[in-house]
């Protein structure tokens, strides 16, 4: 009995499933550090809402590739931002989608003028 060919047949057989399970160890790998990017542009953002500069706010966003909203109530803002993620492993993309979305929000104290101080 050849046990050569009975090796080479069982690594044939099992490599196509560790291929896969190594593909979407890298997606899901890549979503999280996408995912801790996107917190480090809130912040970004965060500081460009507060400095009030809306305009710069925009053009970062969308450099990024970034979805940006604000929700206001009473004196507390809350920012959100989003990101499409694009999934390339094939069982993943069965289960989230060729593109998965990240969402990260913060909500801080804002005033009625997004940010500019009152002078008095």
């Amino acid at each position: 009995m050849n046990k050569k060919g009975q090796a080479l047949i069982e690594f044939i057989l099992i490599m196509p499933l560790l291929l896969i399970i190594l593909m979407s160890l890298i997606d899901v790998g890549n979503i999280f550090l996408n995912k801790y990017e996107l917190g480090k542009d809130l912040e970004t953002i965060e500081q460009l809402y507060q400095k009030g500069d809306k305009k710069e706010l925009l053009a970062y966003a969308a450099n990024e590739d970034i979805t940006f909203e604000e929700e206001g109530q009473n004196d507390m803002v809350t920012l959100k931002v989003k990101k499409q993620v694009n999934i390339t492993a094939p069982m993943l993309t069965n289960i989230l989608g060729k593109k998965y979305t990240i969402e990260d929000s913060k909500t801080i104290y804002g005033e009625e003028n997004n940010g500019e101080e009152n002078e008095q």
